[in-house]
């Protein structure tokens, strides 16, 4: 049975670990490795702590399994709902955990019209996974420099949220 449910100071550690262990997971071969060695267990750890607000926590058996965050965003274009990340570990995913973390994000979202996610534009994988949702690649792009020769190119994706009752 999967648990959603806000995240709690005691799931500080355990979030952290799947923060790290899913961005080797996910990223490898989608980023330069010198760029994820950066992203150490300690530092998602802190990022846990630092940023415990509007994160869900997906339990399995008791055990912190995936992570959802989200929150509002201002955009150049208007205020949206933003999906900040989504991560389930690789061994989990395929029954139904990411969808329930997405669903719940959506519901807690669900005062704005728009609600965007930003994704590498090289990964297929969930860009695929979002289309799923009824979300869209909607031109807009951003630029991230990580490193002093190393930068990340995202896509905005964006999801019509029905407001009718």
């Amino acid at each position: 049975m999967i648990i959603i449910r806000d995240m709690h100071e005691n799931d500080y550690e355990q979030k952290g670990f799947v923060h790290f262990q899913a961005w080797k997971e996910t990223y490898k071969g989608l980023m330069e490795d010198r760029y994820l060695e950066k992203h150490t267990l300690d530092k998602c750890i802190q990022i846990a702590k630092k940023f415990p607000e509007n994160t869900l926590v997906a339990l399995h058996n008791q055990n912190v399994v995936g992570f959802a965050a989200y929150t509002d965003s201002i955009q150049h274009d208007g205020i949206y709902g933003e999906i900040k990340a989504i991560y389930v570990l690789k061994e989990l995913q395929g029954i139904g955990i990411g969808y329930a973390l997405m669903k719940e994000c959506i519901k807690r979202l669900n005062q704005h019209r728009k609600i965007i996610v930003w994704v590498l534009h090289n990964n297929q994988k969930s860009i695929a996974w979002y289309l799923t949702f009824g979300f869209k690649i909607d031109g807009e792009t951003k630029t991230q420099k990580v490193l002093e020769d190393y930068s990340l190119h995202e896509l905005r994706m964006t999801y019509q949220n029905d407001l009718s009752d």
